[in-house]
């Protein structure tokens, strides 16, 4: 079987002008781009009112269908609601066999459950519902339908005794009061050609099982019945219009065509995705965004072919925080290490007279240099610059940059300061160790790239060779990589209404892709057996570190370095390439520097990348990321600035 190349699904939706009045989004005439989408006047982030979650979790016992995880998942989400989240037993409805009698998960007790979670709902209350069992479709008067499996339906006729999707419309989508959050996670699967893949690369005797039931023959879906309808579905229902203004966010434990698996981890039967979430809300993402929280979830789930889901109602809920818990501060900062020496290496790239021609990178390792020698205390003598517009010897070729980071780490020792910027093409090339979980590792594009690759590319694991893994301890590094990965994302729309490309009428209306499409022979993802000559073929012989910026978080190979890695974008977004301020640049760039320069060049990295969230939402869709090694990190100061820099008007920007 060819292997899927991997890839996190994102589905949100655009509003209209109507949808946005409607929400109280538009004042003063002003609706959407003029507006800006996802300002935090208008998205109440907060949880004021009260707090209910029904578990729901069905292991089947003695049946043929039986599952082994799904109550140890519902009793994990309680334990974290509670000791993290603020819930109370009283806030809670558990459903499953290990309840009494009346409160075992059949399909009416599920409706009555989901009756009492909206029982005197109003704005400002948080409503959380999880699902653990079988999910399975089958063939309707209406046409095809996902639905999950109340225990009941082992005995009693299909479909009265399943709930399908529109009934979970009905009782959890529709009766969504406004300003009232509303959180569904579903660890199932709902695709008949999903039931007999493999779901991880090598178990040995503890093999998962997936939680795909197989419906009745006479109501079973066939191919010719596989007609994707939008806006249908558990999950993709969240998008259409009618929901426009619901705070409504759905996690998917995998994609439509993959197997939700029912497996052992840490010790005990539970659900891969739930123990991932549950994994990703018990370590350094308490306060993180629903998109964060998704790409830890993805990370933790490295070695199962499952790739979770996230779909809501608007593209800025992404970045909103989940379950309406915003970061706080620690009591007392961590103090800030004396800055020693500096040094800096600035790469940008815009592959000029090439049909991959960029036209913003320059402009941003020029606006960098600036900002570096204004704000920050740097030299000219600190700063290696390698551009299109520097003389031959420092045009960005690949030999030259791994020079230039060979000079960067150079005689670094405790107290320094060392700060690396990439702006230019991000792209990924075939796994050759089988090590990656996608078949594909991500790497940068020197000037030189249009010659064979690998040898003309820097790969991921070169940049942990001569970056992560030389940095001595104590010496601060922040890295800025203003590009993308993921071939998946070159034709995403941005959240403006852009003409894409370089032939654009107005620089106003330019935007193109920071993503370089790799040559043929190495676009194919690697098979996961691939690697098992190397070592990988089990989960606990992966590869300890990948991409640029996941390699430090939560990494036992980086945990002692004080690294920051800020990305332009998620695995599967965008990086823009734009004209912003009178000048084409990278958004991420553009937005990063602005959100310094507001804050008068002191803030704390976790505030530094709200402000840019902030302010590219109004207008992108792309969410910036970033990475550091210990969640302490996140509230030390952006380059170890305590005190405010007043910048004169006059300069580069």
């Amino acid at each position: 079987r060819e292997r899927e190349r991997e890839e996190t699904l994102l589905v949100v939706r655009r509003p209209s002008r109507s949808s946005l009045a409607a929400m109280g989004a538009c004042h003063g005439g002003q609706c959407g781009q003029e507006l800006g989408w996802g300002d935090r006047d208008v998205w109440v982030e907060e949880v004021t009112g009260k707090k209910r979650a029904l578990l729901v979790g069905i292991n089947y016992r003695g049946s043929s269908n039986k599952l082994n995880g799904c109550i140890n998942d519902i009793e994990n989400q309680k334990q974290v609601l509670i000791e993290h989240y603020g819930f109370e037993d009283s806030d809670i409805l558990m459903l499953s066999e290990d309840e009494s009698r009346d409160k075992w998960p059949n399909k009416d007790t599920i409706i009555a459950g989901f009756k009492w979670l909206y029982t005197d709902a109003r704005s400002g209350d948080l409503l959380f519902f999880h699902y653990s069992g079988h999910g399975s479709q089958v063939m309707t008067s209406s046409g095809q339908a996902d639905c999950i499996c109340p225990l009941d339906c082992l005995h009693r006729p299909w479909p009265d005794s399943v709930i399908l999707d529109t009934e979970i419309h009905q009782s959890f989508y529709d009766p969504l009061p406004q300003g009232c959050k509303a959180i569904a996670l579903f660890d199932c699967c709902h695709s008949g050609t999903v039931a007999n893949l493999v779901v991880k690369r090598d178990f040995g005797a503890q093999a998962p099982k997936g939680r795909y039931m197989k419906p009745p023959q006479e109501l079973k879906v066939t191919e010719a019945h596989l007609v994707e309808v939008a806006g249908s579905g558990i999950r993709k229902a969240v998008t259409r219009e009618e929901y426009a203004g619901h705070q409504l966010w759905v996690f998917s434990g995998c994609q439509d065509n993959q197997t939700s698996a029912d497996a052992h981890v840490d010790g005990s039967y539970q659900g891969a995705f739930t123990w991932a979430f549950i994994k990703a809300l018990r370590s350094d993402v308490w306060h993180e965004s629903y998109i964060d929280l998704l790409e830890q979830t993805k990370t933790n789930l490295r070695g199962y072919t499952q790739i979770p889901a996230l779909t809501t109602t608007l593209d800025s809920y992404l970045a909103s925080w989940y379950a309406g818990r915003t970061p706080q501060a620690p009591v007392t900062k961590s103090l800030e290490l004396d800055v020693g020496h500096r040094k800096a290496l600035l790469v940008g790239i815009n592959y000029r007279d090439t049909r991959n021609e960029l036209r913003g990178c320059i402009n941003d390792v020029n606006n960098q240099k600036y900002i570096l020698k204004a704000a920050y205390g740097f030299q000219d003598s600190e700063i290696m610059m390698l551009t299109e517009d520097e003389s031959r010897s420092n045009w960005p070729y690949k030999a030259r940059i791994v020079e230039g980071m060979q000079w960067l780490l150079k005689d670094a020792r405790p107290g320094d300061l060392l700060f690396f910027h990439y702006s230019g093409h991000g792209s990924q090339m075939t796994d050759h160790t089988g090590c990656e979980p996608s078949g594909m590792s991500d790497c940068i594009c020197p000037l030189d790239c249009d010659q064979p690759w690998p040898a003309h590319i820097i790969m991921d694991t070169e940049i942990h060779q001569h970056i992560y893994s030389e940095l001595p301890d104590h010496v601060k590094l922040v890295c800025l990589f203003d590009c993308c990965h993921s071939g998946t994302v070159a034709n995403l729309e941005y959240k403006r209404d852009l003409e894409v490309g370089p032939n654009a009428m107005s620089p106003q209306s330019y935007a193109a892709s920071r993503f370089l499409a790799p040559p043929a022979d190495v676009a194919t993802p690697s098979s996961p057996s691939a690697g098992r000559a190397f070592g990988c073929g089990r989960r606990s012989a992966m590869k300890p570190a990948s991409g640029f910026r996941k390699a430090v978080a939560g990494s036992h190979t980086y945990g002692n370095k004080l690294v920051w890695v800020y990305s332009g974008c998620q695995d599967n977004q965008t990086s823009a390439d734009a004209f912003e301020d009178g000048q084409y640049q990278g958004a991420f760039t553009w937005a990063c520097i602005a959100a310094l320069k507001n804050s008068r060049f002191s803030l704390d990295h976790w505030k530094l990348i709200d402000s840019i969230r902030s302010k590219l939402r109004r207008r992108y869709r792309q969410i910036p990321a970033l990475s550091t090694t210990t969640k302490e990190y996140f509230h030390r100061y952006y380059m170890g600035q305590k005190t405010s820099v007043y910048l004169p008007r006059s300069g580069c920007l």
